[in-house]
């Protein structure tokens, strides 16, 4: 066991992890208590931290600092660089009835709080937090998710569930073109814009605005029923059909809250459920950072117990299902908590922990698994999603915000970094005609995260969706989440003259590489300079690598310590490709229109001399690759086709027409 980077509280004990990988920590009170704050001890050798804290239920944000003391509250993961190169990884549990978050005591040491959201849910002692210490931060990290999955028992990770077939669709979903105001004839004319543009969005997400709602004396906003309301003529079925016959659409989703609607349901319209008012109470950390959260929709919820919502989430789906639906998003997950008193189930792990179980049942029963989880950032629920794995991991994209656009993705990053471990991250829909939208469309590239829009009818940008879509309307993915460069982890992106750099894998020895000034300023700020390099993706270091710029629409090879030096204005961005020489002349970039080039290669084959390789594509585009000298001939699906080739850069482009895509062959001399 790794020596602890704290000097720990007195009463506090050290329990073995299983798996080795770090300590687990044991807190007693002298009572028992809903609530409890603990204190964990003074750092040891801890240089700078980066912390993953809540500020609403719902959402995460990310803070850096230099002691322990100044942690924020409500935090939900806390990595660490120490004095000797070594780096300590945070991760408050849950334990029974306790759910449990870190903040700082205002000097140099820990605090855990372990919260049960219910007075009369009270416990007295947790195994509260996980301590791990290694070389490696992402080694760590994936370390230390292990141990924490099989310690807790509670969820799997995010390797161990499947994900929905619709994530490697390009969709479309309607708030942001929309809002409340969506209809049956505002989808119609937003699929007829698509249309227009030649675009075909496989999976489309109905967001809030189709259900039957009434508003409380108290002014929250409840589901009455199940069908659509009068805006959809013909309930959903209408308009599922129409969106399914007529425009290509292979996969259709629905939203809904996690009880029914924001502010929850009307007891009356749904007897067998026995629905109950509950006035919205959230834990002294989120109220810390959000004074007025518990008004933001209301404060008066009708809440379905937890001993009920298994049937309401059987009856609401199998009717959704009658109506051609494919699977749902869910939404405000994390508002359970506030809502948990009185309920007499003992607080909000448990009642977390009925509700997933309930919604993951029946999601598999009706949509076989088709679900987005939303609003949910709370740690109760991301060690409780057994099932599940699409999980929504930053608030929305804003889009009169400019602010918080390079904040998006650094927020996302960060959290794909650990939570990714145990659900897949989702990045949020953006609108490809936003001015942002380039930006926001090389994030997503490089997220690994499924890829879809929330574009207004007719203001579309193809130019920037043809970096990500398909003809066929499909898009290439990153199979794992997109997590920052190791030169970045500790950085604030938003505020430090230091680029954000995201890198995932696409493929085999492939990486992407997003490269982002993330900072905002009305005024404007000063651009960043940086460098790629082969440490941002550790295992290429000793290969010598072909790096393709997709903007710049550069090729170099970078060998040991080279840098490649990029300048980069207020939100602006970059994409490098990075794949090793293949040691046979030709090193396919893959489709160099696609910020995710090496997603377009199916299979590549070289002859035993070595002089002629087949490179199977999986659709049209221009065809980069490192070719160490101009080919002899080169062909496409077997016809001859005209090449580029630039000796200096050595550079070989070949347009792959979309009549007959298929294996470009280039032979060498």
């Amino acid at each position: 066991m790794d020596e602890l980077p704290l000097l720990l509280a007195d009463g506090v004990a050290a329990l073995p992890d299983p798996l080795g990988v770090g300590t687990f920590l044991h807190f007693e009170a002298d009572a028992t208590a809903s609530r409890h704050v603990f204190a964990v001890g003074a750092g040891v050798g801890i240089t700078r931290f980066v912390a993953q804290h809540r500020y609403e239920p719902f959402w995460m944000t990310v803070a850096t600092g230099e002691r322990l003391g100044a942690v924020p509250v409500e935090t939900q993961f806390l990595l660490a660089e120490l004095d000797n190169g070594r780096f300590a990884l945070f991760v408050p549990l849950i334990d029974f009835l306790l759910r449990c978050s870190l903040q700082g005591d205002g000097a140099d040491g820990l605090q855990l709080v372990a919260e049960t959201g219910d007075p009369a849910a009270r416990q007295e002692s947790a195994t509260g937090l996980f301590v791990a210490v290694g070389d490696d931060p992402y080694s760590l990290i994936s370390g230390a998710a292990m141990a924490v999955s099989k310690y807790l028992g509670t969820t799997r990770l995010r390797f161990e569930k499947p994900l929905p077939a619709f994530c490697d669709d390009f969709g479309w979903c309607t708030w942001d073109a929309f809002y409340q105001d969506v209809s049956h004839d505002k989808v119609i004319e937003g699929l007829e814009s698509w249309k227009a543009a030649g675009i075909t969005p496989r999976f489309l997400i109905l967001d809030d605005g189709w259900q039957s709602v009434s508003e409380d004396t108290t002014g929250e906003k409840r589901l009455i029923g199940f069908c659509a309301n009068e805006k959809f003529p013909g309930d959903l079925y209408t308009t599922v059909s129409m969106a399914k016959n007529d425009f290509g659409v292979e996969t259709f989703l629905v939203w809904h809250a996690f009880n029914g609607y924001w502010g929850g349901v009307v007891a009356e319209a749904f007897p067998g459920c026995n629905a109950v008012s509950i006035a919205r109470e959230s834990s002294e950390g989120i109220k810390s950072h959000a004074p007025n959260v518990d008004n933001y929709f209301g404060n008066i919820v009708g809440v379905v117990p937890p001993d009920e919502v298994y049937r309401f989430f059987h009856d609401y789906h199998r009717y959704l299902r009658s109506q051609g639906v494919d699977g749902v998003k869910v939404d405000s997950q994390a508002s359970l908590e506030t809502v948990v008193r009185g309920l007499g189930v003992g607080g909000r792990v448990p009642a977390m922990r009925s509700y997933r179980e309930a919604l993951e049942g029946s999601v598999a029963v009706h949509f076989e698994g088709r679900l987005i989880n939303c609003m949910s950032c709370a740690n109760e629920m991301l060690f409780q999603a057994p099932a599940s794995n699409l999980t929504r991991t930053s608030t929305d994209f804003w889009p009169d915000k400019p602010e918080s656009h390079g904040l998006h993705l650094w927020v996302n990053a960060h959290v794909s970094a650990w939570w990714g471990q145990f659900v897949h991250p989702d990045w949020d829909m953006f609108q490809s005609g936003h001015p942002m939208g380039l930006y926001h469309a090389a994030g997503r590239a490089v997220s690994g995260s499924p890829i879809y829009v929330s574009d207004k009818p007719g203001t579309h940008d193809v130019s920037v969706l043809r970096r990500l879509v398909t003809p066929e309307g499909r898009v290439f993915r990153c199979a794992s989440p997109g997590v920052p460069t190791r030169d970045c982890l500790f950085a604030d992106v938003t505020k430090d003259a230091v680029l954000l750099k995201i890198v995932n894998v696409s493929g085999g020895a492939a990486h992407l590489l997003g490269v982002f000034n993330a900072r905002h300023s009305e005024t404007g700020t000063e651009p960043i300079t940086g460098a790629v390099t082969l440490a941002d993706a550790p295992s290429l270091a000793d290969e010598a690598v072909a790096v393709y710029a997709h903007l710049a629409r550069e090729l170099r090879v970078l060998r040991g310590a080279d840098r490649w030096e990029i300048t980069l204005a207020q939100l602006r961005c970059e994409v490098f490709t990075l794949l090793p020489l293949s040691g046979y002349g030709v090193t396919p970039i893959g489709l160099g229109n696609y910020f995710n080039a090496p997603g377009a290669i199916v299979e590549v084959a070289v002859s035993e001399d070595g002089k002629t390789h087949d490179i199977t594509l999986s659709t049209s585009g221009e065809f980069v690759a490192h070719c160490e000298s101009a080919p002899v001939s080169v062909e496409v699906s077997g016809d001859p086709a005209p090449f580029d080739y630039d000796a200096d850069a050595k550079t070989l482009r070949v347009a792959v027409d979309s009549a007959w895509f298929g294996t470009v062959r280039v032979v060498l001399a």
